[in-house]
């Protein structure tokens, strides 16, 4: 029964992961959803979440309740790929967050009828490292969808059948707020921290590219199941407050190139760590006399801190492109004052977490952690190399550079720019909005290389800045300049259309100039380029338009990628080119896929 249960717990773990803070919000994206509209989603979830554990708890938990919320998750993961509208998504969302809310809630409280505390740390560790397989990490959120369907059916063929409590020695590590406070803090930290990662490519292939998925799931699995061992030996006091000190040191750590590496060990041994505990605290931890009171305190844990703590850690990330020490400090101030508020006669184990904290916070102990720093470095490399000279940074209105290069900004705060930067003339496009058009991968590359993104171009190389790090920061100035047009330019983009003309002559040699240097001469995702980026540009023959919005014909959506790119991926848009030219790219990439399916 033991196994069974460390089963379940990853089944219940991976598909949270894999599905519901993932490939669900991958298919919003791919399918076209704003800002507002992932949030609203989101919200549902979380709302669904909250309300259907504290149901549970209220009902009381048995092993029946977690058969129905893993079959309910099953279905949810199941149909979301096909749900392409805003009622069908929102039906998916909400389906989601009940089947979880009433899964991690009873499960908590079943749990200690069914095995011993040290079982928890396998469960998390199995959970977190079958995510982080290759296989599974690199899938289509389509894909990744399926997967959380195959987790969801394994935990619920897994379930055990005993519903006695089994006495054991369930100790109050902290009080009900204290325990709220620390693991919020925790969940809130992580969540900012993996969303900057993940959606910033340079620091995702530093951490867990694709060569280093393997790395991931072992350490997932080892940390998690020493935290096990640790618990069930009178560790529970002290893991929290390691955790926060290990993802401290990485978040701090993977802000920079040097150090990127080591954040790749710290951040998935702080995450099991926590995660172990944050499991096993209802039942064992939190001082319940029965799995009514444990189902109880679960609710409001992963109410407060699974709920509300991922939500707002993901929320304040979604315009930030570096883990801000600011995060770290708040959730090692909250962590500190738990410790030393919760248990004041134990003074040296708060003192020994404020040391660890201190050391993490100044190692390695650089002005580039501030993200702003460096933005600011950046902009004085802007003006020393002439980039003025060639670039303006000043959309002008009502003309079509509101179309192609972002919103407009007010006179007075362009004037107010200490030094103006308005530009002297445009050779090249307008970078007032850039970082909400490309990618810092691809920024980099075309720093690097310019003539290989852009045929043609008549740009110098500045390869000679990736020697000082200044082009570091040159692309982080640039891509700051960014953020707030975000929003905008993804609804300029979805709100566009071309113009009725006829498709330009040549669509197979536009291809091979604008296309082929990441797509590959015949489509195939094989450029040379191709290996740059973390995710490999999308097989244009075979591989599924997971990527384009749904409601609009696939002609319009492909013509839609062409123009505009895909914000938050490295694929570029062509926003000089034609209509007629962005025609006759759509009608190649058409015939390439058309010519594969009828061999």
């Amino acid at each position: 029964m033991n196994v069974r249960a460390a089963i379940v717990v990853a089944a219940v773990y991976g598909y949270f992961l894999i599905f519901a803070q993932f490939s669900f919000v991958e298919l919003l994206r791919a399918g076209g959803a704003g800002l507002m509209q992932e949030k609203v989603a989101l919200g549902i979830m979380a709302v669904g979440g909250m309300a259907s554990g504290f149901l549970a708890a209220w009902r009381g938990a048995s092993p029946g309740m977690v058969r129905a919320a893993l079959g309910l998750a099953a279905v949810s993961s199941a149909l979301a790929p096909f749900a392409k509208a805003m009622p069908g998504v929102l039906g998916i969302a909400l389906a989601t967050g009940c089947a979880l809310g009433v899964a991690t809630v009873s499960l908590a409280a079943m749990l200690p009828a069914w095995c011993g505390v040290a079982w928890i740390g396998l469960g998390t560790g199995l959970g977190y490292a079958c995510c982080n397989l290759p296989g599974v990490f690199t899938q289509s959120p389509g894909g990744q969808a399926w997967v959380g369907t195959g987790f969801a059916l394994v935990g619920l063929l897994a379930v055990p059948s005993v519903t006695g409590w089994r006495e054991h020695d369930s100790k109050k590590v902290f009080p009900i707020w204290g325990a709220l406070a620390i693991f919020t803090a925790l969940v809130w930290m992580d969540s900012a921290a993996f969303f900057i990662i993940q959606h910033s490519e340079d620091l995702k292939s530093g951490t867990w590219g694709d060569g280093l998925l393997w790395r991931n799931a072992g350490v997932h699995l080892a940390l998690a199941v020493v935290a096990g061992l640790w618990l069930a030996r009178g560790g529970a006091r002290m893991i929290p407050a390691l955790a926060w000190a290990i993802l401290a040191a990485a978040s701090l750590t993977v802000n920079i190139e040097s150090s990127r590496h080591l954040a790749g060990w710290l951040y998935p041994a702080g995450v099991s760590l926590y995660s172990a505990a944050l499991v096993a605290w209802p039942g064992w931890f939190s001082g319940a006399d029965g799995k009514r009171q444990a189902g109880w305190r679960a609710a409001w844990l992963f109410a407060i801190a699974g709920w509300f703590g991922s939500a707002n850690g993901i929320g304040m990330a979604q315009t930030l492109q570096q883990v801000p020490p600011a995060f770290v400090a708040g959730a090692g101030c909250v962590v500190i004052a738990v410790m030393v508020l919760s248990n004041l006669k134990r003074w040296r184990p708060a003192m020994a977490v404020a040391v660890v904290g201190l050391v993490a916070m100044a190692f390695p102990k650089r002005a580039d952690f501030l993200a702003g720093d460096a933005a600011a470095r950046g902009k004085q490399v802007y003006l020393s190399e002439g980039c003025i000279h060639c670039h303006s940074q000043y959309v002008r209105p009502g003309s079509l550079d509101e179309q192609n290069w972002g919103p407009v900004r007010d006179v007075k705060e362009v004037l107010a720019g200490q030094p103006v930067l308005i530009g002297n003339r445009r050779q090249g496009p307008d970078l007032a909005n850039v970082g909400a058009r490309r990618s810092e991968k691809w920024l980099k590359l075309h720093f690097i290389d310019p003539q290989a993104l852009a045929p043609g171009s008549v740009m110098p190389s500045y390869a000679h800045l990736y020697e000082s790090a200044k082009l570091d920061d040159l692309v982080r100035y640039l891509r700051d300049s960014g953020v707030k047009a975000l929003p905008k330019v993804m609804e300029t983009s979805a709100q566009w259309k071309p113009a009725q003309v006829a498709p330009a002559s040549g669509g197979k040699e536009l291809f091979g100039m604008h296309c082929a240097a990441c797509h590959g001469p015949n489509g195939l995702g094989n450029g040379p380029l191709s290996l740059e980026f973390a995710r490999k540009p999308a097989n244009l023959v075979s591989g599924p338009f997971v990527w384009t919005s749904a409601g609009e014909s696939l002609d319009l959506r492909i013509a839609r990628v062409i123009k505009f790119g895909l914000v938050g991926t490295d694929m570029p848009g062509h926003e000089v080119i034609t209509d007629a030219q962005v025609l006759a790219l759509k009608d190649h990439v058409l015939k390439l896929r058309t010519s594969s399916s009828g061999q």
